[in-house]
């Protein structure tokens, strides 16, 4: 009788060997740790953490892992040699069928780069999804490798040089699949501090603006009180002061919102019941852009209500851009009360974008959806490099017309117009970020 490594060790094999196999019905003989989830959402972009990523070259200085998932064209990852290897390792089995790469050309034209693609479950045995071949030249953003369908968690990204010499270089790095229903941000000041928002707190004071507290909490032991005064306004590296008055939360070295995502996030604030309008605008949530505009998408508090604000689409002339409007969402804030959100973002510069909104307030179960703005942009576009920061900058063509969007960073928090005189505090608790619904939801312990 053949032992049962030896079936397990064929069945992983046959498996890895056939291209486009199914992962939707695993094989029996396969270990949990190595079957594939079934996949009950359109493959998209799978988002990619520093720690993840490993390579067989030495550490070229300044030219590191970390630069092919930080957005930007302007930085990459160097090794020398043929061959020289990346290693992607994804936190499961996953289904995935496609690979997107972004070449540096060192201002050559013709230059081309030489690579391979392969993929294992169990890093030991592998199978070649894409055999060698030559990227396109003179072509500096991502270009798409798909393949088959079919089930890993690893992916082996192979460089055998370019035309010129024997360095492989890459800018940027994206594996597109199947992201299963899970929460893959969480911030709910569980820590008993902002820590886990990675940029930290925008403001003026920490020490005053925010504390941690324990006596009006949604979820958990924390929630945050955030405080804005007259005056309190965020004072920049170059020792310019930011616009506005604010203590914002903010999440930077994470993976940004960018074109074709589809996000889902939750939420909880309370506004005290002596809650006053925050000067001309009172921002809780913005989706953050690299555009010298405001950002594209806020919910804005007033006296008693809630608004969606958006500035997107077109913003080749600085103002207004294509869409400046906003939406009431709420016509009561139930001040004393929580209330807990769940957000549905897909990110898109044109008309294709849709933003969703439930809501429910303290002592309620159900959460009712209050809003649907279907067929808008959600991301910013222009046609005008100078509206932009350069290395953030993402080339974008629309209607014809070639331009460049970018990716967004989240600040959760407050932040007012200049020139008020009352002081506003709030408290929000249970933050996160989801790939859908039911997984935000679950956030939620009720």
């Amino acid at each position: 009788m053949k032992s049962i490594s030896f079936i397990l060790f064929a069945a992983m094999t046959l498996m890895m060997a056939t291209p486009g196999s199914s992962c939707r019905k695993p094989g029996r003989h396969l270990p949990d740790s190595l079957r594939c989830q079934p996949c009950s959402s359109p493959f998209t972009k799978i988002p990619l953490k520093a720690k993840q990523l490993s390579t067989t070259a030495a550490e070229d200085p300044g030219n590191v892992l970390a630069h092919l998932i930080d957005g930007q064209f302007s930085t990459r990852w160097s090794g020398l040699g043929d061959p020289q290897s990346i290693v992607i390792r994804l936190d499961s089995v996953t289904e995935i069928g496609e690979v997107k790469i972004a070449f540096h050309t060192s201002g050559h034209d013709a230059r081309t780069s030489s690579f391979e693609v392969a993929v294992s479950r169990d890093s030991a045995h592998w199978a070649t999804v894409v055999p060698v071949r030559n990227s396109e030249p003179g072509v500096t953003v991502f270009q798409s490798f798909p393949f088959d369908r079919t089930c890993a968690r690893y992916i082996r990204i192979t460089g055998h040089g370019n035309s010129v010499s024997d360095w492989n270089s890459y800018t940027e790095l994206e594996v597109w699949g199947c992201v299963p229903d899970i929460v893959e941000l969480h911030c709910n000041y569980e820590t008993g501090d902002w820590t886990q928002w990675t940029n930290g707190l925008i403001c003026r004071s920490v020490d005053t603006q925010f504390v941690a507290v324990t006596d009006t909490v949604r979820e958990g032991r924390y929630a945050g009180r955030f405080m804005v005064r007259p005056g309190d306004k965020f004072r920049k590296r170059d020792s310019t002061l930011t616009s506005g008055e604010r203590v914002e939360a903010t999440l930077w070295n994470y993976a940004r919102e960018t074109e074709n995502d589809d996000y889902y996030y939750g939420w909880s604030t309370l506004f005290p019941t002596d809650w006053t309008e925050p000067q001309r605008y009172g921002i809780i949530m913005q989706w953050h852009s690299h555009f010298d505009v405001p950002p594209p998408l806020a919910f804005d508090a007033r006296a008693n209500i809630l608004r969606v604000n958006y500035n997107t689409g077109d913003c080749t002339n600085y103002w207004p851009p294509e869409h400046e409007d906003f939406d009431t969402i709420l016509h009561n804030l139930n001040k004393g009360k929580w209330n807990d959100f769940i957000v549905h973002v897909k990110f898109k510069p044109d008309n294709t974008g849709i933003v969703e909104v439930w809501h429910r307030v303290e002592g309620h179960a159900a959460f009712n959806k209050i809003y649907s703005r279907p067929n808008m942009a959600t991301l910013q576009w222009t046609s005008n490099i100078r509206r932009v920061e350069l290395e953030y900058a993402i080339p974008y063509t629309r209607n014809g017309v070639n331009g460049w969007t970018s990716g967004l960073y989240v600040q959760h928090g407050l932040y007012r117009g200049d020139g008020g005189t009352n002081t506003n505090v709030l408290y929000h608790d249970n933050w996160s970020r989801g790939r859908s619904y039911n997984a935000v939801r679950n956030t939620f312990s009720q």
